[in-house]
C-alpha cells in the first residue's frame, strides 16, 4: 500500500499572523475616534481557497494545552491578492486588551491533515522587549493642487489626491518583513480601486514613506469613499520552515470622503459595501475569536467558502 508523506504547513500556507490591532474613524475635524481594540489571529494560502480543505489549524498560547481557536477548513475566507483564514476578537480597552494578551506572552500553531502537518515556532506578541509597541494614531492629512483639503466631501476626482500621514516613528527593516505601511481606498461597492502593496511586493508603500498621491480620474465623480491607513509594528518574526511567521502590533485609520460632480453609470448600492479589509462591528463578548466580521455578515467582492 502506498502512504504519502506528511509535508511541512509551508507547502500549503503562506504566512501567520497575530496581530494587537487599534481602529480609528477619523472625523472630518481631524479628532480619532477609536472604534475597537482587537486581537487577530490568521494565516495565508499559498495558492488556491481549495486548499484550506486540506488541513485544520489551531492556535494556541504557550503552555496551554487547550487552542484559542480553532480553524476550521471551511471557515469563510477573504482575498487582498492572498487567500486569508482571519479570526478577531475585540475588547473595550487596549488595557483589556493587554490583560487578555499580555505582551510577554507567546504563541504557535498546529496544523492537521492528510498531507500536511505540523507545529509552528513560537513567536511573541510583544516582541522580544515583552511590550505593547503600537505605533502612535495620527490623522492623514489631504491635499489637492498644493492646498489642504478643507471639505472632505468635496474632493475634485479629476485632479491627483495627495494623502499624507506623520512618520512612522521607530520603523525598521526586518528578516522576513519590513515594518509596513498600508494604503486602501474603497467605494461604495466594496471594490477596493487603490492599495499601497503587500509587504512582500516590490513596489509596496515604504515604511520611510510620508506620502502617496491618487492619480487624476482614478475616483469615480459624485461618489462615496473610504480612505484607510495603517502602520504595522513587526515585533517578532521568524522565516524558517519555509514559510513566514509574524507577531505585529499596529493601528488603523478610516476617513471617509465624497467626490463632487455627477455621478455616471450604475448607482450606488442602498446599503455600502465594505471591502473585506474593513472592520464591520465589535465581535460578542462570549464567542472567542470569530471570522472577521466584514466578511462572515455579508458577502464580500473577491470572498467565499472553499467548497
Amino acid at each position: 500500500m502506498n502512504h504519502t508523506a506528511i509535508e511541512p504547513p509551508s507547502k500549503l500556507i503562506e504566512a501567520f499572523w497575530i496581530e494587537k490591532y487599534l481602529t480609528f474613524a477619523q472625523g472630518h475635524d481631524g479628532a480619532l475616534r477609536p472604534t475597537d481594540h482587537l486581537f487577530l489571529a490568521e494565516y495565508a494560502l499559498k495558492n488556491d481557497l481549495k486548499d484550506a480543505l486540506k488541513f485544520e489549524a489551531a492556535l494556541y498560547r504557550q503552555r496551554e494545552s487547550e487552542p484559542i481557536q480553532r480553524y476550521s477548513g471551511r471557515d469563510r475566507l477573504w482575498c487582498n491578492r492572498l487567500w486569508v483564514n482571519r479570526k478577531a476578537r475585540s475588547f473595550d480597552s487596549l488595557a483589556d486588551l493587554d490583560r487578555a494578551h499580555p505582551p510577554t506572552d507567546t504563541y504557535h500553531w498546529v496544523i492537521t491533515g492528510p498531507e500536511i502537518g505540523g507545529t509552528s515556532r513560537s513567536i511573541r506578541i510583544g516582541g522580544e522587549a515583552g511590550r505593547t509597541q503600537i505605533p502612535r494614531p495620527h490623522p492623514m492629512r489631504l491635499s489637492q493642487e498644493r492646498r489642504c483639503v478643507s471639505n472632505f466631501n468635496a474632493i475634485d476626482p479629476a485632479v491627483p489626491l495627495l494623502i499624507e500621514w506623520e512618520r512612522f516613528e521607530g520603523a525598521a527593516a526586518g528578516l522576513g518583513f519590513d515594518d509596513t505601511i498600508f494604503v486602501f481606498i474603497d467605494d461604495c461597492r466594496g471594490e477596493v480601486v487603490f492599495f499601497g502593496g503587500l509587504p512582500t511586493e516590490a513596489d509596496r508603500i515604504s515604511f520611510e514613506s510620508t506620502s502617496v498621491v491618487v492619480p487624476a480620474g482614478l475616483l469615480r465623480a459624485g461618489e462615496p469613499y473610504t480612505i484607510f491607513y495603517s502602520q504595522c509594528k513587526m515585533v517578532d518574526q521568524d522565516i524558517r520552515d519555509g514559510l513566514v511567521n509574524v507577531a505585529v502590533n499596529s493601528f488603523g485609520v478610516e476617513l471617509d470622503i465624497h467626490t463632487t460632480g455627477a455621478q455616471r453609470g450604475d448607482p450606488c448600492p442602498m446599503r455600502r459595501r465594505m471591502a473585506p479589509f474593513r472592520w464591520k462591528r465589535k465581535t460578542k463578548v462570549a464567542r472567542g475569536l470569530e471570522t472577521w466580521p466584514t466578511v462572515a455578515d455579508e458577502a464580500c467582492p473577491n470572498s467565499g467558502y472553499a467548497t
